[in-house]
């Protein structure tokens, strides 16, 4: 604990130019760097002492979604992050409802000042966030401190010792450790959580689930659905779905709209069995694949689709939101790169509710034996429908575990 203290009071002048550098990269944020180093902060929106939820970026925010809304009416909340993009979407997702600061750097006097300033009742932190000044100051001034939705890696232990030291007396200064999965909490605890003080309640964001509301049917031919595609995609996924020879028709929807033109390029060789949304086309018996270049027009698409697609997951772009067709029932095809949603896809998988498949040859055999065996195709619709409503009662057990009425 001493060598962090010492560092981070030597490097404070560095420290500085670097809150000052980032605040000019964002614009002129003044209001970030008077906010980061502690000098200045905003005003509560409400006049009651406030929860203060601790934020690192857009990922958490998007984490503690469910949470905050669940509060927003009946509680004073205080969000704080670290960085300057996360503040357009906390206005976005929770407006004037909740007051949104930088969260000083882990000075003890800026800390101190904030704590001062704002008089928290309890600080919830998101996640991975391990601050050990941050810690040591809310305890000392007798604030409930919990970490929520709490996930650690193997990689907090290649740490240097004496900043794994200082992680695990942070983590005795901890009220309560709510973990994802067991994985998360075992790691905690090893890290130097008190082992009665840490919980698995599950992923927090999976309340925050699309609910698969009645959605008027967009096209009267049954089809299939390639959802957020990205470039190149659509034409492989065209030319598996033309070897297959199928009377259903293929619809697209590419990640980003503003593509269309090059699709349309790609795809000329269609000729006339090729229609486009933007230019006010509608798909007639002998269309072959639709081109639906229209922003917010997935739902209902989802709604009525035979099979999904999900794109960006045949090109290394991480893959998309596979949640949304599983609220409404429907069997997933999914490339293999589906990073930036791999706790939604082991959900998925661990309860048979997706198709991963390695390439364009296993897609192509994967539709056809879904779309000749429609019964198999239902029962993974099923299962993903099942697997995502086991997690809509995690808000509730938080609440609960909480103590919020």
């Amino acid at each position: 604990m001493q060598i962090y203290q010492i560092l981070i009071r030597l490097l404070s002048p560095i420290l500085w130019l670097v809150i000052a550098r980032e605040a000019i990269k964002s614009k002129g944020n003044l209001p970030f760097f008077f906010q980061k180093v502690g000098l200045h902060f905003p005003n509560l929106n409400h006049s009651t002492k406030p929860i203060w939820i601790h934020c690192a970026s857009i990922g958490e925010v998007k984490a503690a979604e469910p949470l905050i809304k669940a509060l927003k009416a009946n509680h004073t909340l205080l969000i704080t992050t670290n960085t300057a993009t996360s503040k357009p979407l906390v206005t976005e997702l929770f407006g004037q409802n909740v007051t949104h600061c930088y969260l000083p750097f882990d000075w003890p006097f800026a800390l101190n000042r904030f704590i001062k300033k704002y008089q928290p009742t309890r600080l919830w932190v998101m996640e991975t966030e391990i601050w050990p000044n941050l810690f040591r100051v809310a305890s000392k001034n007798r604030i409930e401190l919990c970490i929520l939705n709490g996930r650690l890696t193997q990689k907090t232990f290649s740490s240097p010792k004496w900043l794994q030291a200082a992680y695990k007396s942070s983590l005795q200064q901890v009220d309560k450790v709510i973990t994802r999965t067991n994985q998360d909490a075992e790691l905690f605890i090893k890290l130097g959580a008190n082992p009665d003080k840490v919980i698995v309640l599950g992923n927090l964001k999976y309340s925050a689930q699309p609910e698969a509301q009645q959605q008027i049917r967009p096209i009267q031919r049954d089809f299939l659905l390639a959802a957020s595609t990205h470039a190149d995609e659509e034409l492989h996924i065209t030319q598996v779905w033309l070897e297959l020879k199928r009377p259903e028709l293929l619809v697209i929807v590419p990640r980003h709209p503003k593509r269309s033109t090059s699709i349309q390029k790609q795809l000329k060789f269609l000729g006339t069995s090729l229609l486009i949304a933007s230019k006010g086309q509608q798909p007639n018996e002998t269309t072959k694949v639709f081109l639906d270049d229209r922003i917010g027009k997935l739902l209902p698409l989802y709604a009525y689709a035979k099979l999904v697609i999900m794109g960006g997951s045949f090109v290394p772009k991480g893959g998309h939101n596979i949640l949304e067709p599983a609220a409404f029932k429907k069997a997933i095809l999914t490339g293999l790169d589906s990073r930036d949603f791999e706790d939604e896809m082991q959900i998925l998988k661990g309860n048979q509710g997706i198709l991963q498949v390695e390439d364009y040859k296993q897609l192509k055999a994967k539709i056809k034996e879904l779309l000749e065996h429609p019964d198999k195709a239902e029962t993974f619709g099923e299962n993903a429908f099942t697997a995502i409503q086991k997690q809509r009662n995690t808000l509730k057990n938080y609440l609960k575990a909480l103590k919020i009425q």
